[in-house]
């Protein structure tokens, strides 16, 4: 990857600073995380700062323009703002096209976990841009999936510019999207486990911790240099009346669970419809945008930077015929900005929606059993994090995010127990989180790891062998088989019936022990021997499921039939071919790895 000569320089300062102070290479990874942590940092002020000018200067410019705030027939233009906003990444995509629209995130971890790290520095420019316009004009959509895509392709590029190897690329991206999460929060905590959680997929050891903690920390350093030390929305103080109240919070980790797995299904079926409108491609963010805000003229709470309305309830808790619509409206609008190709993330909607069912199951806390539930208030900040970590499967994160915006250790206890139990629940139902949900529908399962994704990715079809293909007819006898084995290199044949069908399976282990048996030799048929309950595959099937089939039953061959012929053979796959094709693949990919990061 070619770079500009201001920082091909900047490398070779630094390279050679490295060499004259024999810096260790631990240290010096350290020394790269403090700098992705510094630029992660930068990258969240300039975000922030874009969504504050295209929401000061053309959605409250236009409401100006339009005197929408005089009411009456004026409120009808409302839906014009989020609108313009549509029209607006229209040019974005087309320029860009997969790069602009929709939920960015499922991309960005399938490009970390399989595609080597490598992220386009374009990303830096496009995920300000585009977001900025989307939540700016009213867009329902969060801020802090493009803050992630800005902080990972920053670390990536650090990365790639001190020619890093593919893990140290990912653990880069980690240390930015870290720093992006603890900039946001003013959470540092929260966003190291976010990385963890999420884009090193649970992996917590001590080599990964370190960077990531000094990126987050130095995001956080920096961001409170540029801000003040006041947090990014103020929240309750937190109080816990008596232990009785953790069955309240029980009660809500549960309704969380179910409304979790609700909101990922519900986001990716709104998805699914927009695509399958017959509708030009620029067509569907403009529609977007007209259903959102005809959803904002009813509930203008759901429309653009949600964090505002949220200190709201923390400071004044509201009625629960209020709050309680605004989680179902919030999940459609959030959908449907997302859905229809707006641009931006997912984590401002999620606490959105979480606040506003904390805030319901503590007013009816209060309302059934006031002996109980004195003060609701904490009850929206722990339905907050629950409610993110049922969503996106990251629990830790959930717990202290809590902690870090109330400063309230005894939070912790019911955010545990509301947050574990949610999670579960979710899990129970879905067993994706809404970042991975939509891999998953394509195959691909990133907490199995690399090595299952590889396997997945390969078919049948695409490895097994499909020339002529040695059989055995059930009718033949002990001596012909006999005489067949040794002049072929195959040990394991299909039985075939007179139509050719599979019949059975015949391995040479069926007939070594009979093969002293002469009086046996004319009488008994291939038929007899093999193995009638056969396993086989089709050529639509991915290796993985292959190879578990061959593993189950510790045999070599594997017969691959039609789909809808399970008796019809097109060809044989063996344990070797399937390890075979996993070794090309791998070297493949490595080889592009190399070739993308340049080295």
């Amino acid at each position: 990857m070619t770079f500009p000569r201001p920082l091909r320089h900047l490398r070779r300062w630094i390279v050679w600073l490295k060499g004259r102070v024999s810096l260790p290479e631990n240290y010096f990874f350290l020394f790269i995380a403090v700098l992705v942590g510094l630029l992660s940092g930068l990258g969240n002020l300039g975000l922030r700062k874009s969504i504050e000018f295209v929401h000061e200067y053309v959605f409250m410019g236009g409401y100006d323009l339009l005197e929408i705030g005089r009411g009456g027939w004026r409120r009808l233009l409302l839906p014009l703002l989020p609108m313009l906003g549509g029209a607006l990444i229209v040019p974005l995509e087309s320029l860009f096209p997969g790069r602009v629209s929709g939920y960015g995130m499922p991309g960005v971890l399938k490009t970390i976990n399989l595609g080597g790290g490598v992220l386009e520095k374009r990303n830096i420019i496009l995920k300000m841009v585009a977001p900025a316009i989307t939540i700016g004009t009213g867009g329902s959509a969060g801020q802090e999936g493009p803050i992630v895509a800005i902080g990972g392709t920053i670390g990536s590029a650090v990365g790639q510019m001190f020619q890093l190897g593919a893990g140290r690329l990912r653990l880069l991206i980690a240390c930015g999207a870290a720093g992006g999460i603890a900039a946001t929060f003013n959470a540092p905590i929260a966003g190291v486990f976010f990385a963890l959680e999420i884009i090193m997929m649970g992996d917590m050891d001590l080599a990964v911790f370190a960077p990531v903690v000094i990126s987050s920390a130095t995001s956080v350093v920096f961001t409170r240099i540029v801000f003040g030390e006041d947090a990014f929305f103020a929240v309750p103080v937190f109080s816990l009346c008596n232990h009785w109240e953790l069955v309240i919070y029980i009660i809500m980790g549960v309704v969380i669970g179910f409304l979790a797995a609700f909101f990922i299904r519900f986001f990716y079926w709104v998805q699914d419809g927009f695509q399958a409108l017959r509708l030009p491609f620029w067509c569907k963010p403009i529609l977007g945008g007209l259903v959102v805000g005809l959803l904002g003229m009813v509930y203008p709470q759901v429309m653009g930077n949600v964090y505002h309305f949220m200190g709201r309830v923390f400071r004044e808790p509201l009625v629960w015929h209020v709050v309680l619509p605004l989680i179902f409206v919030k999940m459609l609008a959030t959908a449907v900005t997302l859905g229809s190709g707006g641009s931006g993330g997912l984590f401002a909607p999620i606490l959105f929606i979480g606040t506003m069912i904390g805030e319901t199951c503590g007013f009816f806390g209060n309302l059934l059993v006031p002996g109980i539930v004195g003060s609701y208030d904490g009850y929206a900040v722990v339905g907050m994090g629950a409610f993110l970590s049922a969503v996106t499967h990251a629990p830790m994160t959930a717990i202290f995010l809590a902690y870090e915006l109330t400063s309230e250790y005894r939070v912790i206890l019911p955010a545990m127990f509301a947050t574990v139990i949610g999670t579960l629940i979710a899990r129970s139902i879905e067993r994706e989180g809404i970042d991975t949900y939509g891999l998953a529908r394509q195959g691909i399962h990133l907490e199995g790891g690399r090595e299952v994704n590889i396997m997945r990715a390969i078919r049948v079809g695409d490895v097994m062998k499909t020339g002529p293909i040695e059989t055995i007819p059930e009718d033949m006898k002990l001596k012909t088989i006999l005489q067949f084995l040794p002049r072929s290199r195959n040990t394991t044949f299909p039985v075939v019936d007179d139509a050719g069908l599979l019949a059975g399976i015949l391995s040479i282990q069926d007939v070594r022990e009979l093969v002293y048996e002469e009086g046996l030799k004319e009488l008994v048929v291939a038929k007899e021997l093999a193995t009638t309950q056969v396993v086989t595959v089709t050529a639509a099937d991915n290796l993985e499921r292959a190879m578990k089939k061959i593993g189950s039953r510790n045999i070599d061959y594997l017969p691959v039939v039609e789909a809808g012929e399970p008796r019809r053979i097109i060809g044989m796959l063996s344990r070797r071919d399937i390890i075979a094709a996993y070794n090309r693949s791998l070297l493949d990919r490595e080889l592009q790895e190399k070739t993308a990061s340049g080295t």
